[in-house]
């Protein structure tokens, strides 16, 4: 060969070259969360294809009989079988028609289920969250408000709707006269028309407020029509008030853009009604879960809450009593399953977690999580069992991860579309690995010594299938071609014909495609706190999320404890992550942190979330300084995190805090942004991420220097003071 043919370079070394500078695109293996837009990225349509029908067809079930009893649906697979992918497909994917999906990030093992679930609920319709690209809020609001609007117009006398559409001029005089009604009776009906028509997907918020603005109908009329209505329509009971103030929150969310209301009454306003009779907490919790239930089965929009990674969430803390959390769990469940109709529970559960606690559970609750579902296309399911996925569907995953490296070489076409692995590589692997996940490990490893290797024989498995015509070609898979000179025939011992030998190595440096692709837990950190930005951006998602922070902030404080966190001369010596406490279910929560300093007596600091805006300030100020008032005494010291741009004490509010301090009580109010209650928010999202990715058994690293490093001004907040 000519000096000047070597120094052109080959189709697949420029390939090879092209996709160094993409990185490894198998270097996320697993999923975070049903949220993950790794799912998003490399998802492959057939994967997991009849699972995702039968899943839409239970959730179909309750869309058109809304008032179906609540039943459970196990999903049931080995570690790192393509469970939360699955989830995500349901949640995010073309398929199916819309449906409220929960999917509870933590579980709250001290708190009462059905509150539990109640405010993962009101986070996930608050929250900034999508499901398939629209906000749930916006969603159900624009239903909900589409046939409210539409019920009021149609109720409206012709004179009525003249009121509707002022006529400037020469016009207003002439309707004195009787004259122009016809026009704003056609204009009503258009409107109407326009209201009845069923919303599409791709969903596409705003609706019907540009219903109004083409109609030439103010929003602020409109709105007052819808609460006219609801006024005359709904009962004076208490479901009926409750039903109110939700309508009533929803029209004004829709159509003036105002949030807030909404979630007022959802985390403050239904504990404050009139009552006859004073409920208890759980019957006022009960009492909102079942009137929103109402609203959206009114409407059609089924509810599913999917516990997802349940191994992780249960077992968070391997000291716990494993047993006893999952029999509370499950016991939990069947209950919401007891109160409340039209909710479809999947669980995505290791089969081994499924198959040891189960079996040792109450036989009535046994029966209710068998209880079998029939559906029309696939007669009775129990249970969905996810298996590994055959080789034709794992090389579609294989070109659906390589697609958008090799997308960018000019020459893609000419490549084919696994490269650089062969058939025989990507067959091998999908007939000997277990599970999706290993799969996708051995492929990222395999790419990483193909792409990354560093030599120019490590690369000459990429490029044998294109060497010319005659040319000998070494047919073995890349790990195969460097693995040390196999023994003779006559060095084996007898009854042995031939000898593998598996070669790994026993660095644990990073490769150069994860240095590339700059993947670390503090890479981790930040894309979970961008997340939950996200969510908590929203007018009134802050409020909404009230129960989840608290629950983050108990996590945040456990994790502090575990890995020995200091803060000057501090350190913590017990941390109960969450306390509850009264009879207000969204503020009567605490985290409560034993602090110490050197040798000195710990103070039992409660820390806590300040969050109540307008009129439930007070309720939640006085809510928390209250439990400064238990005997014996519980907290010592209470720290309240309050949003930023909030912070002034007016009012009843200033006339409680000054209350409390001649009363002698230590109390102090902390200022947080919007980044850290997103770290908050974050935390166990990120803890339950790093478990997943470890071995089996495996604890997690210490994150004593991650914490100090990002969180340094919230460990100064959430501690007593340093002095100097």
């Amino acid at each position: 060969m000519s000096a000047a043919a070597a120094a052109v370079r080959s189709l697949p070394e420029r390939a090879l070259d092209a996709l160094r500078r993409a990185g490894n695109p198998f270097r996320d293996y697993f999923a975070r969360n049903p949220d993950d837009e790794v799912c998003a990225r490399y998802h492959v349509p057939e994967l997991f294809a009849r699972e995702r029908d039968q899943l839409l067809g239970v959730v179909d079930l309750y869309r058109y009989a809304p008032a179906t009893h609540s039943e459970v649906v196990p999903i049931l697979g080995n570690k790192g079988s393509g469970k939360t992918h699955l989830l995500h497909s349901i949640k995010h994917g073309p398929e199916g028609t819309w449906q409220l999906l929960v999917t509870p990030g933590t579980y709250q093992k001290e708190v009462d289920f059905l509150e539990y679930l109640l405010f993962q609920f009101i986070d996930t319709l608050l929250g900034g969250g999508r499901q398939k690209d629209a906000r749930p809020l916006e969603f159900v609001g624009e239903q909900l408000v589409r046939g409210l609007l539409g019920k009021a117009l149609t109720a409206l006398a012709p004179p009525e709707c003249l009121d509707l559409f002022p006529a400037p001029g020469l016009a207003g005089w002439a309707r004195r006269f009787g004259l122009g009604g016809s026009q704003a009776q056609e204009r009503t009906q258009w409107l109407i028309d326009r209201l009845a028509r069923p919303c599409t997907l791709p969903f596409q918020a705003g609706g019907v407020r540009r219903a109004c603005e083409e109609a030439s109908l103010d929003l602020e009329k409109a709105c007052e029509l819808v609460l006219a209505h609801i006024d005359q329509t709904e009962a004076h009971n208490t479901a009926g008030l409750m039903r109110r103030q939700i309508l009533t929150g929803f029209a004004r969310g829709v159509l003036l853009g105002d949030e807030a209301d909404l979630a007022n009454f959802l985390t403050y306003g239904f504990a404050e009604l009139d009552f006859q009779v004073r409920p208890s907490r759980q019957d006022l919790v009960l009492a909102l879960f079942k009137v929103m239930m109402e609203v959206l089965r009114g409407l059609r929009i089924p509810v599913v809450v999917a516990f997802d990674q349940l191994e992780d969430l249960l077992l968070s803390r391997r000291t716990d009593d494993v047993h006893r959390i999952a029999e509370a769990f499950f016991a939990g469940v069947v209950q919401a399953m007891h109160h409340l109709d039209g909710i479809s529970f999947l669980i995505f559960a290791e089969r081994g977690l499924w198959n040891r606690f189960v079996p040792s559970l109450d036989g009535y609750i046994q029966d209710r999580l068998n209880n079998p579902i029939h559906l029309t296309d696939y007669g009775t399911i129990k249970t969905l069992r996810l298996e590994a996925p055959a080789p034709e569907l794992v090389r579609a995953i294989v070109e659906a991860r390589l697609r958008p490296a090799l997308e960018q070489f000019p020459d893609f076409a000419e490549l084919p579309l696994i490269f650089p692995f062969t058939a025989e590589q990507i067959e091998r692997v999908a007939r000997t690995e277990p599970t999706l996940r290993d799969m996708l490990q051995q492929f990222r490893h395999q790419f990483d010594h193909v792409v990354f290797g560093g030599n120019d024989e490590r690369r000459a498995s990429a490029t044998e299938p294109y060497l010319e015509a005659g040319a000998p070609v070494n047919r073995l898979p890349v790990a195969e071609v460097f693995a040390p000179p196999l023994a003779t025939p006559a060095e084996l011992p007898p009854g042995i014909k031939s000898v593998v030998v598996v070669k790994t190595s026993t660095t644990s440096g990073e490769t150069e495609s994860e240095i590339a692709s700059g993947s670390s837990t503090s890479d981790q950190w930040d894309q979970e706190v961008r997340s939950a930005r996200r969510k908590l951006e929203p007018e009134g998602a802050l409020t909404g999320a009230t129960r989840e922070l608290q629950a983050g902030l108990g996590t945040f404080l456990q994790i502090c404890h575990e890995h020995g966190v200091k803060v000057g001369p501090w350190r913590l010596c017990h941390v109960v992550p969450e306390w509850t406490f009264g009879e207000h279910p969204t503020y009567g929560v605490l985290s409560i942190a034993h602090w110490v300093c050197k040798d000195g007596q710990p103070w039992k600091v409660g820390v806590g979330l300040f969050l109540g805006r307008g009129p439930a300030k007070p309720k939640d100020l006085s809510t928390k300084l209250s439990v400064l008032e238990t005997e014996p005494a519980m907290v010592d010291h209470l720290i309240l995190l309050r949003p930023e741009d909030d912070l002034a004490m007016t009012g009843k509010s200033k006339t409680l805090w000054q209350d409390a301090e001649k009363r002698g009580r230590h109390a102090r109010l902390e200022p947080a942004s919007l980044d850290a209650f997103a770290a908050l928010y974050a935390f166990p999202r990120l803890i339950a991420a790093l478990q997943e990715a470890l071995p089996e058994g495996q604890p997690l690293p210490n994150l004593a220097d991650l914490i100090q490093e990002k969180c340094e001004k919230l460990l100064e907040q959430v501690c007593m003071p340093v002095q100097g």
